[in-house]
């Protein structure tokens, strides 16, 4: 179930807002430092390698592989129905690039495992009047032709 049956939606700070335009776009972006090259994620205002404050917005390959997840079982919300899987995805593109998201797999997360491949895929959401579409990311286990 996603949050457009009436789950909270994100709100865009200074920082994140040119990552949740990419994900409206079907776009994973990861800032990269213009000084050492660095990826980051999530956005913030200075590089965690080397401190530079300039940096790009690049796209990543939306390739990861599972370092993490978890079941929830407890319903916290009518709009997370039980059981409710987030994964903690580790992007192809820098290793201490962890990105959580729903997972898109079996409803109880039965077959994930530690280095599972994984690709990103998107969920568009209802936008509530006055804002842009929405969509949220979700990663699905990869096909063979993915992996």
């Amino acid at each position: 179930m996603s949050p457009a049956t009436g789950g909270p939606l994100p709100v865009a700070d200074r920082d994140s807002t040119p990552w949740w335009a990419g994900v409206s776009e079907h776009e994973l972006r990861l800032q990269r430092c213009r000084d050492c090259g660095a990826l980051r994620w999530p956005a913030r205002a200075l590089c965690n390698r080397c401190g530079s404050l300039e940096w790009s917005w690049v796209a990543a390959s939306g390739r990861a592989t599972v370092a993490s997840w978890i079941v929830n079982e407890h319903g916290f919300s009518d709009a997370f129905p039980v059981p409710y899987v987030v994964v903690m995805a580790r992007l192809d593109e820098q290793d201490d690039i962890l990105v959580p998201g729903a997972y898109g797999g079996a409803s109880d997360g039965h077959d994930l495992r530690v280095g599972r491949r994984l690709v990103v895929a998107f969920d568009d959401v209802a936008a509530p009047e006055g804002r842009d579409r929405i969509s949220l990311l979700r990663w699905m286990p990869a096909t063979d032709e993915e992996r």
